[in-house]
């Protein structure tokens, strides 16, 4: 970007800086029918440092609910479901990983492929647009803080 717009490159660093920094992140809604949770993974600086994005994804609306970046851990997926706290969901339709099962309510929750179509196809959207979460690319992210600040953008941007 830097090369043919014939700027410095700290200077689109800072443009993209002050862009993720002035949005704020997705506010669930307060009903939410059907919503489908996953994770995926990409690296930062090597594939052995991994970095997880949990997210919501709200069937109806066509829209990311919340989102956690960190680990693949309960601790994640609590701090996700944290953020729907104010939401009442009907549904939750997720994998088979074990954090949903011991986390949503077995009354409301539903594991099985047909229910998480939608979302894993997002997780798709997201590797095909973003190079940096390719799994095969010498595209990476070299420091968290860039990565985290390119998923902020592109969350944000793909629930306009």
């Amino acid at each position: 970007t830097a090369r043919v717009l014939g700027i410095s490159p700290t200077t689109v660093l800072k443009v993209l800086r002050t862009a993720a920094a002035n949005l704020g992140e997705p506010t669930p809604p307060q009903h939410i029918q059907d919503l489908e949770v996953d994770e995926f993974w990409s690296f930062v600086g090597r594939k052995k440092a991994q970095r997880w994005c949990w997210y919501g994804w709200d069937r109806q609306r066509k829209r990311i609910t919340a989102y956690v970046l960190g680990r693949r851990t309960d601790a994640s997926c609590r701090r996700l479901l944290q953020k729907h706290a104010g939401s009442w969901v009907e549904r939750y339709h997720t994998d088979d990983w074990q954090s949903y099962r011991k986390l949503l309510p077995a009354r409301r929750h539903q594991v099985h492929k047909a229910g998480t179509q939608r979302i894993e196809r997002r997780n798709l959207d997201f590797r095909t647009r973003l190079k940096r979460l390719q799994r095969r690319t010498s595209c990476f992210s070299k420091s968290v803080a860039m990565h985290d600040l390119v998923l902020n953008l592109y969350v944000y941007y793909s629930n306009q």
